[in-house]
């Protein structure tokens, strides 16, 4: 049940209090305590709610509400990730912090990097990719807006992906190049029991 007041409730959430509440939904799935279709039935609801009362409703029935104070604290967003794959390969899956800003760079070597399943700390993106004979794939769940800016030089750098977001979601921008090489950005719905293996 809500502690909140009458003029708490009404009061308007920010773009981290819905992050806050999306990680707080993503502990809970994690813990078994939501099914994956009611989790991202409440995650699209949570980026889209515009007051604390609506996001309260959405975890109301969870005990990881009451342990964590997940409105009206500043979200500190995650430090900026630089991920190289020269003559090697990276791989970012699973639950992991997604920070506001990414570069990936792939030299005759590959990546991937797997949104579906991390926590987002910012309500903005921007993933710099480039692929230099190599190759990189971004995925992405189906709740996140997206806006793709690269461009492939005797390569390819994926634009036309499938889907069109949700309203409040965080909104990834991918910019780059690729030069004989690619990179690949696709909507990918989430898996029941979590994350896929990674591959060796």
């Amino acid at each position: 049940m809500s502690n909140l007041t009458p003029r708490d409730a009404t009061t308007r959430a920010a773009d981290t209090d819905r992050i806050q509440v999306a990680q707080l939904l993503t502990e809970a799935t994690a813990k078994g305590r939501l099914e994956l279709g009611e989790y991202e039935q409440r995650l699209v609801k949570a980026y889209a709610a515009q007051t604390y009362e609506q996001l309260d409703r959405l975890t109301e029935d969870l005990p990881e509400a009451a342990e964590a104070s997940h409105r009206r604290g500043a979200s500190k967003p995650a430090p900026k990730t630089l991920l190289l794959a020269i003559l090697s390969g990276f791989e970012r899956r699973g639950r992991w912090n997604v920070p506001g800003q990414i570069t990936t760079f792939t030299l005759f070597g590959g990546g991937v990097v797997d949104l579906r399943y991390a926590d987002f700390t910012s309500a903005n993106v921007d993933i710099h990719a480039y692929s230099i004979m190599g190759g990189q794939t971004i995925l992405l769940p189906p709740e996140i807006n997206l806006e793709v800016r690269g461009i492939g030089v005797m390569g390819g750098f994926e634009h036309n992906v499938d889907g069109t977001g949700t309203p409040g979601a965080p909104k990834v921008t991918i910019r780059g190049f690729s030069l004989w090489g690619g990179v690949g950005v696709k909507r990918k719905n989430r898996k029941p029991g979590g994350p896929e293996p990674s591959v060796p």
